[in-house]
Parts: C-alpha cells; sequence; structure tokens
C-alpha cells in the first residue's frame, strides 16, 4: 500500500540502495581508496495492472499521488527489514492496454524521504557588559557564568590609569635631570639622577602591582 491506495494485481516490486560510497585515487596505489559519505536513499520500484470496474478511479488516485508530491507511507513485505518511514512517488508511468476495457499497466518509482535533523542551536551571545563596559550600551559577555570576577578587570582599568602616570611623571624626571645637568656647569649638583631613580621605583611598585591583577585574570579563566 502507498498511504491509503492498496495497489492491485502487483506483478513486479524490486528494491535498491546506494551504499554512499566514493572511489577516491590513491598515487601508487592499485585500485581506488573506497571511502563512505553515507547511506544513498532507499529506491522501490513497482510494476502492476490496474482492472476493473475501479480501474479508472485507481489510475486517478496513483496519478494524483505522483502529481501531488506528498510523502506517503509504503508498507509491503520486501521493506520489512527496512527502516523506511515515508516515500514519494519520483515518477510514475502509466499506460492503457489496447483491446482490453478498463485495463491500464502502471509503474512506480518510490524514493525515500527522511527527516531533516534537528537545527542547529547557538549558546548564549557574548558581549562587553561583564568587562566594565556597560556604560556604553554594549551586550553582557556573562563573564560571571565563567567564574571571572568581573570587579578584577575593574582593578586592572584602575591601575592602567596610574601606570599611565606615573610614566608621564618619570618623564617628567628625566627632563629635569638633563636640565640639572646642563645648568651645573663644573658646581656641585649633588646626585642628578636621584629624582629619576625615585620616580622609576614608584613605576616598578605600579608594575607589579598591574601584575597580580592580570595575574588574577589569567587565574579566573583557566582555574574557575
Amino acid at each position: 500500500m502507498i498511504g491509503d491506495v492498496a495497489l492491485q494485481a502487483v506483478q513486479r516490486v524490486r528494491h535498491e540502495v546506494d551504499g554512499g560510497f566514493a572511489l577516491v585515487p590513491v598515487e601508487n596505489l592499485p585500485g581506488r581508496l573506497v571511502q563512505r559519505h553515507g547511506r544513498g536513499s532507499h529506491v522501490i520500484e513497482l510494476e502492476g495492472v490496474l482492472y476493473g470496474e475501479s480501474a479508472a478511479d485507481d489510475l486517478a488516485t496513483l496519478q494524483g499521488l505522483a502529481t501531488g508530491g506528498e510523502e506517503q507511507v509504503f508498507t509491503a513485505d520486501i521493506v520489512t527489514a527496512l527502516d523506511l518511514q515515508h516515500v514519494v512517488v519520483e515518477r510514475f508511468v502509466a499506460g492503457q492496454i489496447a483491446g482490453h476495457v478498463d485495463h491500464f499497466a502502471y509503474r512506480l518509482r518510490l524514493v525515500e524521504s527522511p527527516p531533516l535533523p534537528e537545527p542547529a542551536t547557538l549558546g548564549p551571545g557574548l558581549g562587553f557588559g561583564d568587562l566594565g563596559f556597560g556604560d556604553l550600551g554594549l551586550p553582557d559577555l556573562g563573564l560571571p557564568d565563567l567564574g571571572i570576577d568581573p570587579s578584577v578587570l575593574g582593578d586592572i582599568a584602575s591601575l592602567a590609569d596610574d601606570v599611565a602616570g606615573a610614566v608621564d611623571a618619570a618623564l617628567d624626571a628625566v627632563d629635569t635631570l638633563q636640565s640639572l645637568v646642563s645648568a651645573a656647569g663644573g658646581l656641585s649638583a649633588g646626585n642628578p639622577v636621584q629624582p629619576l631613580a625615585d620616580e622609576i621605583g614608584k613605576l616598578g611598585q605600579l608594575a607589579d602591582r598591574a601584575g597580580g591583577a592580570v595575574t588574577a585574570v589569567v587565574s579566573a579563566f583557566f582555574d574557575g
């Protein structure tokens, strides 16, 4: 049967399936490498005769299945062992037998119509809210879900400002040292390097603090 249509006087049923193999040539390999890409669709071919008073109506029903293109359930002994859920009528051929009233020969080619796989789903989106950029109206990155404390990133931003200020101070100290050396002119200028050393020392302390904050972020990513 195809759907609700019972086929009469079926004379021949044939099942065919492509294993889905591709022959790939390999250098210096006798023969071909066989690689499978997936099973092909089951194909069922039927041949039979419609006759009797209902032959014309049965023919119209089969023609409707062929032109409708809808999936149908097919049942027959030849497909009992197959996981065949739905088929479509790929091709239909009918012929009237001359000299015989209400006699029609038909040929059907049914092709498996497998269900589509489940659509792929995407995880939650990532944004910049937990990176301290919430005031910019940017979406949330979801860092708390990763075990990361967003306040650590805020500390890094603050330390970055401190380091930038210290660098400016160190550059000012270099300018001061150059002025002192130029103005000394043989006079005792004490130790003109000391202001620079002091400022660089402050910069080193800030660098240590920034390094500790960065370490905390890395640990949050890989240990959290």
